[in-house]
């Protein structure tokens, strides 16, 4: 058997999809945005878990996996805000760099025109399935004989 295929690198559906060199950029720059967005609701979550006061003798003032003591003040606060850095460590990208300047070029109309007539037809569409007004497909009948 083919170790490459044995851990997942190599299958049979393997396409090969061209992008354009504009989106594939947007596609890093979008990657290495969420991981500075990432780092920063970590320090802030960071920043509140050091402010959470704790009884005297409670080891969750010092150990983030040590639960706090029932009468602990912020207790529950302490609980929300490990829930999100926990969710943050685990969306947050392993090795992203941050690209390289490249120059920036502009989009041109026709692709601008594209993206904004999609974007208004997607309001639409959203704007019609919330009020309900979105013509359903017609339902089989059971026939009767």
């Amino acid at each position: 058997m083919d170790p490459q295929k044995l851990m997942g690198f190599v299958t049979h559906d393997d396409e090969k999809v061209p992008v354009s060199v504009r989106d594939w950029d947007g596609m890093k720059r979008a990657i290495w945005r969420s991981k500075e967005a990432w780092s920063r609701v970590q320090r802030e979550v960071i920043g509140v878990l050091e402010r959470c006061s704790h009884m005297e003798g409670c080891e969750g003032k010092t150990s983030e996996t040590a639960p706090c003591l029932p009468d602990c003040p912020d207790r529950e606060m302490r609980m929300s805000a490990l829930v999100i850095l926990n969710e943050s460590r685990a969306f947050d990208s392993v090795d992203v760099r941050r690209p390289a300047n490249a120059p920036y070029f502009a989009p041109s109309r026709e692709y601008f025109s594209a993206v904004l007539a999609d974007l208004s037809a997607c309001q639409l569409e959203l704007e019609a399935l919330r009020t309900g007004t979105v013509n359903e497909p017609p339902q089989l009948q059971e026939k009767t004989t």
